[in-house]
């Protein structure tokens, strides 16, 4: 169970899989495996992907309990099968439920074919998760060959908690995203955000309200889907609020056209790592406000880059919002060192830690 039965005769490097979620739903996961695996093609690395959440037939995925079972089933034969062929496996993780059905068989199965595993840790809840489920998570976490995060943040989690880990950063591609600087916005907001508990996209819809009073041609463009989607529009037409556009979940490739239409992305979670959200939207040369939370103000560092809110405080994030529009200077500044922060999360900034974490003995 040692080497690799196939994938890495006449390669320059050892062949890798990654290991990580496809749409739907559309997350920040998925986005990064797809990245991933691009990048990996286009340097001329075998490279597979194994789905953590295989699409199932005969609309199978709509039944929960049998979607569950079947997913598990097809995912660990395909696990099985795709690490036999490679040399590495890259897994996306995240918390709870996610990392017992579907990262720990990963790292188990991958070390006893003595595979190199790197463990690539994303979830925002990372605090939350070790106080509860330590004791269960740390044992997997010790098979992983090498622990990677995305953020200053994850890796200051993972170091109270005795665990060594690199920081190689999220994948944003900016040819994608048209860099256009706002001289003077106009109230148009957008929030790409799925509709979950977590993400209290009704924040949003609270400070859009009170933006809206002021400012009667303020629109607000919601990206995304979920659970609340529907508590959500009941609410705002009981509210009787103008101008709310629910776009629900679209392409990836349509998110830039999105961005482009709006001056100021709100970013209202409870829970956040490093959002792929607030990226794009620095990449995109939208002024940000976005709740305080998590990793998002190491992604910031000591930059303007974004203006930053407690979370559950729609009316300091309507305030923030009247104080972009009125203040061109600021906005002029936060975008600067937005699209500053933007470009360090290239695939050129991140080719090095990422292979480093790959083949540390490679010649």
């Amino acid at each position: 169970m040692g080497k690799p039965d196939k994938g890495n005769t006449g390669a320059a490097y050892p062949s890798v899989a990654i290991i990580g979620p496809v749409p739907p739903p559309l997350g920040g996961m998925a986005l990064q495996g797809q990245a991933l695996c691009d990048h990996l093609a286009r340097e001329g690395i075998p490279v597979i992907f194994v789905p953590t959440n295989p699409p199932l037939l005969f609309g199978l995925d709509n039944v929960k309990g049998i979607r569950t079972l079947l997913q598990t089933l097809i995912y660990l034969w395909r696990l099985v099968i795709g690490v036999q062929q490679v040399s590495v496996v890259h897994i996306l993780s995240a918390s709870y439920f996610y990392f017992f059905a579907r990262v720990a068989p990963a790292v188990l199965i991958s070390r006893l074919w003595g595979r190199r595993v790197i463990l690539n840790y994303r979830g925002g809840e990372a605090f939350e998760f070790f106080a509860q489920c330590g004791w269960l998570v740390r044992p997997v976490l010790r098979f992983a060959s090498s622990i990677t995060v995305p953020s200053i943040y994850l890796e200051r989690c993972f170091r109270e908690h005795g665990f060594a880990c690199v920081v190689v950063r999220n994948l944003i591609n900016l040819d994608r995203f048209k860099f256009s600087q706002r001289r003077r916005l106009q109230p148009n907001l957008v929030v790409t955000r799925n509709m979950e508990p977590m993400y209290n996209v009704r924040m949003a819809l609270q400070a859009f309200a009170i933006v809206k009073q002021r400012y009667g041609n303020a629109r607000i463009d919601v990206v995304g889907a979920g659970s609340q989607e529907q508590k959500l529009k009941a609410w705002v037409r009981e509210n009787g609020i103008k101008d709310v556009f629910f776009h629900g979940a679209v392409p990836h490739d349509e998110i830039p056209n999105h961005l482009t239409r709006a001056d100021i992305l709100l970013n209202p979670a409870n829970v956040d790592n490093l959002p792929m959200s607030l990226l794009e939207a620095f990449a995109s040369g939208l002024a940000v406000v976005s709740t305080n939370v998590g990793g998002i103000p190491d992604l910031i560092g000591g930059k303007e880059a974004a203006l930053l809110v407690n979370a559950g405080d729609y009316r300091q994030m309507a305030s923030m919002v009247e104080q972009l529009l009125d203040q061109p200077d600021l906005v002029d500044r936060i975008s600067a060192a937005a699209r500053e922060i933007a470009e360090t999360y290239t695939w050129k900034a991140v080719r090095k830690p990422l292979f480093e974490a790959y083949f540390p003995s490679f010649e």
